[in-house]
């Protein structure tokens, strides 16, 4: 991962006979509580401790220690008790937690949380002795890309790895099920010290964590909660290494596929980078190849602006060719399944009053609302929150009774793509869950989550219903999450036989479309041209900063000012504030008062770092 990842870590590990600890309480804060020590004993830096907070009890991790107290503390609390007689994480782990709170603008406390299971954060006892970091200097980082689209490929290539002699492994994939699927298809030999780590948390992830610092497992597999397993690992492959999956859906928004690197770093292990087509930083870094190409006939492209069948009550209508319909026949013929796929969920993309020509927007945060049904009620969902509430009869703003939505989405489509398909069966797909799906191969309806399927169905038609719209969003990345999901759509689940993509598009204009059939070196190439003139990620950093409902945004602002730092604002109400930087070393300074624990009641800025 190269000179990002040595950033110096905020927490390092010391032994000290201390009167006065520092700790980090977990948590969104960034500040740490001193207490008294009257112990003589050694306080190690990472070690778990009990210690007052208001009035209740919270298990906190020493991060400093000293003789002489703090300025300014007049009266300190003592600590209630030391848990461990060791760092509980290790070096390695205790480290990344200061890593990822300076990196990710979180907290170390924030960090730990992400990092350690329910049972060590509340003080259960737990024997773990990793190796130390002064164990790897006989080794260096290196690191190893392999892209290839064709899956059993790249998979066949991860299995030789793994059985390249007693070395402890980490593979990480972006979904649960293709994880699951990996591990099934390992040989018995290779499945008797490996460990298939668990997707959510409770008594199975304790049970992994504790088989896994013991080592008695050699090599795990998982998805994104496996990049902070206590594994001292030899070698870390990271499978389709520029999915968005990796990105944890929770802020801070972490990226897993970031840790894994910065661990890999940390350990000297190998890293392996995989996957149908490399992120935005890896490719400006290392410049990979792979020459494969999609067959030109099976990649085709339909001009949509002169079909389009109105919904009622939606303003826009949607695009349906007729070559879409006669492709989707002959697959469904042949008995092999057909989708289509829009990324818009619900009835309507957008809900708009007539008279004032207003949209409706969340009551919590003012953000953009779709229409969507639930059983048979109509209701709304907030595109930024996910707050449902119910269908307003009038407009909020004007009292207008006229209300309609723009852009149709995937309920406006199913009884159209029904009465198309004369008698077929249409269903909504269920990503994730193939048995729901599974049955009669029919034309299937669904978002980019639908591409999962093709990992167990026979697909020979994915059509994309309006591609160009992914392109338009309001978000630099926006052309790669194009490209990138139509490219996964030619190769994804194809064994033997071959597959036709289609897309409906407006013209023959846009960039990204235009080198799809020449691959993602091309593409990768025009893009970052663009993005390097912009000081956009890869080549600098944009941060997010949600503010707390009815928090002063011109005051943070100041902040920012004082330090240098130009925030974009909007001016809409409770909207994000946005700055472009190189580092956050000085955001993190602006921002740090804002984190204190005494602000707890007020709540806390939400701060997303985008790199890459």
């Amino acid at each position: 991962m190269g000179e990002d990842y040595l950033r110096r870590p905020v927490l390092t590990r010391t032994a000290l006979i201390v009167n006065y600890v520092d700790v980090v309480v977990p948590g969104p804060w960034w500040n740490t509580l001193t207490y008294t020590f009257e112990g003589a004993s050694n306080l190690a830096e990472g070690v778990r401790v009990k210690v007052p907070v208001r009035t209740g009890k919270r298990v906190g991790f020493v991060c400093g220690a000293g003789e002489a107290p703090p300025p300014g503390h007049i009266k300190l609390k003592p600590l209630e008790a030391v848990l461990d007689d060791v760092p509980v994480l290790g070096d390695e782990l205790w480290n990344l937690a200061g890593w990822m709170g300076n990196t990710f603008l979180c907290g170390a406390g924030e960090a730990l949380l992400l990092i350690c299971p329910a049972q060590i954060l509340r003080g259960d006892s737990f024997s773990y002795v990793p190796s130390r970091l002064e164990d790897q200097d006989n080794r260096a980082f290196h690191e190893v890309s392999f892209y290839n689209p064709v899956d059993g490929e790249r998979f066949a290539y991860y299995r030789d790895a793994l059985s390249e002699g007693g070395k402890r492994t980490l593979l990480l994939f972006p979904e649960v099920e293709m994880a699951s699927a990996f591990f099934a298809g390992m040989s018995e030999a290779l499945k008797s010290d490996a460990l298939l780590w668990p997707s959510g948390g409770g008594k199975k992830l304790w049970d992994a964590w504790k088989r896994t610092a013991s080592g008695e497992a050699r090599v795990v597999v998982g998805s994104s909660g496996a990049a902070f397993v206590p594994l001292c690992f030899d070698e870390a492959i990271v499978d389709d290494e520029s999915n968005p999956a990796y990105i944890l859906p929770r802020a801070p928004k972490i990226s897993a596929r970031s840790i894994v690197g910065r661990r890999a770093l940390t350990l000297k292990a190998k890293l392996i980078l995989g996957g149908r087509m490399p992120s935005a930083r890896t490719y400006m870094r290392s410049k990979p190849e792979y020459h494969a190409q999609p067959q030109r006939s099976n990649l085709v492209f339909v001009d949509a602006r002169s079909f389009k069948k109105e919904t009622p009550g939606v303003e826009g209508g949607l695009p349906i060719a007729p070559s879409l319909i006669e492709r989707t026949e002959s697959v469904l013929a042949q008995g092999r399944w057909a989708f289509w796929i829009m990324d818009r969920k619900g009835q309507a993309g957008e809900v708009y009053c007539c008279d004032c020509g207003a949209s409706l927007c969340c009551l919590r945060c003012k953000g953009t609302t779709r229409s969507e049904s639930r059983g048979d009620i109509a209701g709304l969902r907030c595109l930024r929150c996910g707050e449902r509430t119910s269908l307003p009869s009038r407009c909020p703003a004007c009292r207008g009774s006229l209300l309609l939505g723009k852009r149709p989405g995937l309920e406006a489509l199913l009884p159209l793509a029904a009465k198309f398909m004369k008698g077929r069966p249409v269903i909504l797909g269920e990503p994730g869950k193939p048995g729901k799906n599974s049955g009669e191969p029919s034309l299937m309806l669904g978002t980019r989550g639908l591409l999962s399927l093709c990992d167990s169905l026979d697909v020979g038609l994915v059509a994309w219903l309006d591609p160009d719209a992914e392109a338009r969003k309001a978000d630099y990345n926006a052309r790669f999450q194009a490209f990138s999901m139509v490219w996964e759509s030619c190769w994804r689940g194809l064994q033997n036989g071959e597959r036709v993509v289609l897309m409906q598009v407006r013209g023959s204009g846009d960039s990204w479309r235009n080198v799809l059939r020449l691959g993602w070196g091309h593409f990768w190439k025009g893009e970052l041209r663009e993005r390097e003139k912009l000081g956009l990620p890869p080549y600098g950093l944009l941060v997010q900063i949600d503010l707390p409902k009815n928090e002063n945004k011109r005051g943070l602002i100041e902040s920012l000012e004082r330090e240098n730092i130009m925030a974009m604002d909007s001016g809409e109400e409770n909207s994000p504030l946005w700055v472009a930087a190189k580092s956050t070393e000085r955001l993190r300074v602006a921002l740090a008062p804002r984190f204190e624990i005494s602000r707890s009641g007020a709540g806390f800025p939400v701060v997303t770092v985008l790199s890459e």
